[in-house]
């Protein structure tokens, strides 16, 4: 062998690193404690976060009956085609409406007929649905129902092939009687929140057969992006895609993943911000333990590398004592991982969580993927941190790296004149003797604390982040919790009924099963239907006598309750005035007009008269400040003045005009609208009685004898649109209805009285459950009265009656999805609490065992237990004291810069400053400082 002696040291290589690794024991439990919390965290909050997102974004497109967050109405082939290309669409698929369906030779109807195109069903359709069975139809005659549908028909037992005699409404003159085959069936939500009725779905070739082609006239589904909100994607199809008349409109809302995201954290890139400060913080969590000891570890590796070690003989020793430390601990947070979010947390959320929309069982919090990542994470923390350690030992020679610390610069000198010399020593020895031991002590700690710059500052910010993090998730907690959508809810809401008729159809009952962030008085239900037992102008849906009693009960809180007044009136408007609500491509001025009247705005009359009742509300000095504000604010072509002086109506509407629409409002403002009463109750029983050639003579009778008064149209408002001011609205939403809002002297300047629409009281806690049993006797009292009054009701039911939503109601329905977004929040804010702890715990440890040859010497020379007692306390209470410091300054900002940012994404996010969590935070802190420094002496005094 030449005389060259192989270095084939393995067994040498394990005796060394295994001494190391006892040598720093105590520092390598503090890293495995450090691991396991790493992995822990990172699973724990990823996998909750990704989990409730998941579910949330179940959640809402079963709610909504589809993926697909926006459409073109009546689309054409080339408005698809075009759409189709748009690089920030996702999806899209064809949707044709045709009618209803009812059970053959019934009036009923039990569910919608539509068609889709297979995108429309594989994508946006089937994924809001469960239990599918079957196939959506090919044939002719095939046809798909909902499960509800189907034992509405007393099918309890479906198969397929089943057959099935419904008669369908295509249109008003249209109507076929079919016999289908049962091609499968499924379980929709929609339903059961009241956004629309039943569905039942036939194949395109019974689309065809009907005279219709899904291709033209069919509406155009489209899954935009999730990080575009709703006025962008309408802003940019509108900009995209060629509109085929002004009155074609583009109806888009935030994607369901959208808006998972914006309940759970703001929005995607509030998100990603959250993501990097957690994993900066578990970075600096892991590292900071390994950074402490570094010097120490740095000498131990050179004094091996003096005596001839190897690089990779040193990475050896050093890997290895390292992965003797993380793999246990790896394995325990691995664990750790999977007994908490894979059976407790689900255990403590129960089935309730999500009830009605797949229950917990669609949460999925653990997930394999984010556990590996997060192994793979604290591993390469680690491996990174010891490859400093080995590159600083390799790369300083042998004196160098036995004398290693880490002070990078020595402070200047500054050259003293010779006269000076002793003058600066007498200084230096007079302010030495001025000091008292505590002062001496205090200075000690800091000069210890500040030794190290990089360390320290590393330090002070991981200690930092730890705590921001568990504040900032603290604030997104409490601010964005689902109790505050309820919260903002009055204490009870009385208003009046849908009619008998229109309540077993679905509308006006939307309210009871609506999720809460939904308007209760938005329907789709229209103002015949709501009027329909009570169509006369005396009728108010809360009687004087009812409001005087509800107003006067003792609890009532009258400054903070609101009480909705105005009428139902008829109106005729001109027909420029109407035309932004028509389908109308006409800009220009009317010059000739075919008559100077119509009920049909296709006839070309100057004046449209409306058929049905139209809504006039009185808006409150309050709101018309408001309004006023939000028209200058947003430089809107709207006429204020009228409004306010009594000369002009204001129409109000749930964003139904189209861009071009828009502008076709902005000109209609000073045109003409007249406002009649409805027929008296009178004259209402008596129309009841006659034949329908009697009816039409009386109409005229009544339209003679009835006062009109002639206002000027202030301009059109969207409620939708962002910054509307809160009007207290009663029943809205109706496609063909018009909801006008009027001052108190516009309203004046009427011949009708005044109904009280609805009425929001908030009341005293202690009252609460005494008010809502009497509330209940009234409107039980009175609901009772009006079922006997059937003059005036065409079928005989009787008036409509009065109903109420109570906030503690909505509370206890909602109690199951609230505590179970409070666990899971609750347990990310503890985690993230146990981080900043144990942050705080590994670093005064560490240091202090670091420390223990300096610490040694400094008893030697005299300093006594309870002097370094105090050292040490002083040390970490320096730490508690920077942390106090930049959470109460540099925290805060960036807790208000939340506040403002949440405020604009949610709604209902109400910012709390957590001064409990700050001030709990700092104690346990200087708790943790005193604990472990009395054991620690504790610990050397049995020595």
């Amino acid at each position: 062998m030449n005389g060259f002696t192989p270095n084939n040291n393995t067994n040498v290589i394990r005796l060394l690193s295994e001494a190391i690794r006892k040598c720093n024991r105590g520092r390598n439990r503090i890293l495995m404690g450090a691991v396991v919390l790493c992995i822990l965290t990172l699973t724990f909050v990823f996998g909750t976060a990704y989990g409730k997102i998941n579910a949330e974004y179940t959640k809402n497109i079963r709610m909504d009956g589809t993926t697909a967050s926006t459409y073109i109405e009546e689309g054409t082939k080339q408005q698809y085609e075009k759409a189709r290309s748009l690089g920030y669409v996702r999806e899209t698929g064809r949707r044709m409406k045709m009618g209803e369906a009812t059970e053959s030779g019934k009036k009923e109807s039990i569910c919608s007929i539509q068609v889709l195109d297979q995108t429309a069903w594989e994508k946006m359709m089937k994924p809001a649905y469960t239990g599918v069975h079957g196939t959506y139809p090919k044939k002719q005659q095939e046809i798909m129902l909902p499960v509800k549908t189907l034992k509405k028909l007393g099918i309890n037992n479906p198969k397929r092939g089943m057959k099935i005699a419904l008669d369908v409404s295509i249109s008003f003159f249209q109507t076929e009687k079919e016999e289908f085959e049962l091609s499968g069936w499924y379980s929709a939500y929609t339903e059961d929140n009241g956004r629309s009725k039943a569905i039942g779905y036939v194949s395109e070739k019974k689309l065809k057969d009907w005279g219709y082609d899904i291709e033209e006239g069919s509406d155009i589904l489209i899954c935009q992006s999730n990080d575009m909100d709703w006025k962008d994607t309408e802003e940019k199809l509108y900009e995209d895609v060629p509109m085929k008349d002004n009155s074609q409109q583009i109806i888009a809302t935030d994607t369901a993943k959208n808006r998972a995201v914006k309940e759970m954290t703001g929005s995607y890139g509030m998100a990603a911000v959250e993501a990097v400060v957690i994993i900066c913080g578990m970075f600096l969590l892991v590292y900071n333990v390994m950074q402490i000891s570094m010097s120490s570890d740095i000498r131990q590796m050179a004094l091996l590398h003096t005596i001839g070690t190897t690089r990779k003989q040193i990475r050896k020793i050093y890997i290895r004592q390292i992965m003797r430390t993380i793999v246990p601990g790896g394995i325990a947070g691995t664990g750790l991982s999977v007994l908490l979010l894979r059976y407790l947390l689900p255990e403590l959320l129960g089935r309730q969580y999500l009830n009605g929309y797949g229950g917990a069982e669609e949460l999925q919090i653990f997930r394999v993927e984010i556990l590996l990542l997060a192994v793979a994470f604290t591993l390469l923390v680690i491996i990174s941190a010891s490859e400093q350690v080995i590159w600083q030992t390799v790369n300083r020679t042998c004196i160098e790296g036995l004398h290693y610390t880490e002070q990078t610069r020595r402070k200047r000198r500054h050259r003293v004149r010779t006269g000076q010399e002793n003058y600066a020593d007498k200084g230096a020895a007079l302010n030495k003797k001025k000091r008292s031991e505590t002062q001496e002590l205090c200075f000690m700690a800091w000069k210890n604390v500040t030794r190290y710059r990089q360390r320290f500052v590393s330090t002070v910010i991981s200690l930092f982040l730890g705590i921001e993090m568990f504040l900032i998730v603290m604030v997104i907690t409490t601010g964005s919790d689902y109790a505050n959508i309820i919260n903002q809810r009055p204490d009870f809401l009385i208003a009046g009924a849908f009619s008998e008729y229109a309540q077993k159809d679905g509308s006006g009952t939307e309210y009871q099963t609506q999720s809460p962030d939904q308007d209760p008085l938005k329907s789709e239900g229209n103002n015949f239907e709501l009027l329909y037992d009570n169509d006369y102008d005396e009728f108010s849906p809360i009687s004087e006598k009812v409001r005087k009693q509800l107003w006067n009960l003792a609890g009532v809180k009258k400054e903070e309750s609101h009480i909705t007044e105005g009428a139902y009136v008829l109106s005729t408007i001109s027909r420029d005035g109407i035309r932004p609500l028509e389908e109308d491509t006409y800009l220009g001025n009317n010059v000739e007009y075919s008559e100077e009247i119509s009920i049909d705005y296709a006839s070309g009359a100057k004046m449209i008269e409306g058929m049905d009742a139209d809504t006039v509300q009185i808006v409150s000095e309050n709101e018309l400040k408001a309004l006023k504000t939000y028209v200058e604010k947003n430089k809107l072509k709207v006429d204020m003045d009228s409004l306010e002086n009594g000369t002009g109506v204001m129409i109000v509407h749930d964003h139904k005009l189209s861009q071009k629409q828009e502008k076709q409002a902005e000109k209609a403002v000073g045109e003409m609208v007249c406002l009649a009463p409805l027929k008296n109750k009178e004259a209402c029983i008596r129309w009841n009685s006659i034949t329908d050639k009697e009816r039409d003579k009386e109409d005229e009778k009544i339209k003679a004898e009835t006062p009109s008064t002639q206002y000027m149209l202030s301009g059109y408002l969207d409620n939708q649109a962002d910054g509307f001011p809160e009007i207290h609205q009663t029943w809205h939403g109706a496609e063909g209805d018009i909801y006008y809002l009027v001052s108190e002297k516009g309203f004046n300047r009427l011949s009708t009285e005044k109904k009280t629409f609805c009425m929001e009281l908030n009341v005293k806690k202690k009252k609460e459950k005494q008010v809502l049993h009497k509330i209940q006797k009234v409107l039980s009292e009175e609901n009772q009265r009006r079922k006997s009054n059937t003059q005036t009701s065409p079928d005989g039911e009787g008036e409509a009656g009065i109903f109420y939503i109570a906030r503690s109601d909505l509370m206890k329905k909602n109690a199951d999805y609230i505590r179970g977004n409070r666990i899971m929040f609750g347990s990310i804010s503890v985690i993230l609490l146990c981080v900043g702890l144990v942050n705080y715990f590994n670093i005064m440890f560490t240091g202090i065992v670091g420390r223990k040859k300096e610490l040694e010497i400094m008893r030697k020379i005299g300093m006594t237990r309870r002097q370094e007692r105090k050292l040490l306390l002083l040390e970490g209470s320096y730490y508690v004291l920077l942390i106090a410091g930049l959470v109460a300054s540099v925290g805060t900002i960036i807790l208000k810069g939340i506040d403002v940012y949440m405020r604009k994404q949610l709604s209902y996010f109400t910012f709390h400053y957590p001064v409990g969590a700050i001030a709990g935070s700092i104690v346990i802190l200087e708790i943790l400082c005193v604990t472990i420094c009395n054991l620690l002496i504790l610990k050397k005094m049995k020595k």
